[in-house]
């Protein structure tokens, strides 16, 4: 399903398009495009998919990308090390989560709350002797460098970060306090 027709005009201003500009680009006449913003026409299905495709197109384009705002390096943690260790490395660099990693490769995800029911749910338990991977949560989602800022906020509706993995190696990290700072600049 289209959005509204009225968006076109609303998404072509956005974009710093004339109506000629436009038509040079969707290959839609500029005088359709300025019955169609109007309100003088409804054009067909396909005229109007072409207009919005474009506009589509054009916003991706503007749009900044992940490896813009990530952060790096990223603060991780090895499967094998131990849970004192991995509870140190969130208190020392005063994060909620740390990525954890065998070979380089994210296995799981270390966080406050992953720590503390492995510790409360395990009666006598000896930090210095458990290990982050008996501790950890699911890994977190992993998306490329070039990928839209807008893939990564979905991801965080649903995740507390995302791993920027480059080559098959982490080349960043993105939280909801990036998105956040990236939001009010």
């Amino acid at each position: 399903m289209l959005p509204a027709l009225r968006e076109i005009k609303q998404r072509r201003l956005i974009a710093g398009l004339t109506q000629s500009k436009l038509s040079e680009l969707s290959g839609v006449s500029q005088s359709l495009i300025a019955k169609i913003e109007a309100g003088n026409i409804e054009p067909s299905y396909s005229k109007a998919k072409r207009l919005f495709d474009c506009l589509t197109q054009l916003h991706a384009k503007q749009e900044k990308q992940v490896k813009e705002i990530m952060t790096k390096p990223v603060v991780s943690v090895e499967a094998d090390e131990n849970l004192k260790k991995g509870i140190k490395a969130l208190e020392k660099h005063g994060l909620s989560q740390l990525p954890v990693l065998s070979r380089g490769k994210p296995i799981g995800c270390l966080t406050e709350k992953s720590a503390l029911v492995k510790i409360n749910s395990t009666p006598g338990i000896e930090i210095e002797k458990t290990s982050v991977e008996e501790a950890m949560e699911e890994a977190l989602p992993t998306i490329q460098p070039n990928m839209p800022v807008s893939v990564a906020k979905q991801l965080l509706g649903f995740n507390a970060a995302v791993l920027v993995m480059r080559k098959g190696k982490v080349a960043g990290i993105v939280t909801k306090s990036d998105l956040l700072q990236q939001m009010i600049k």
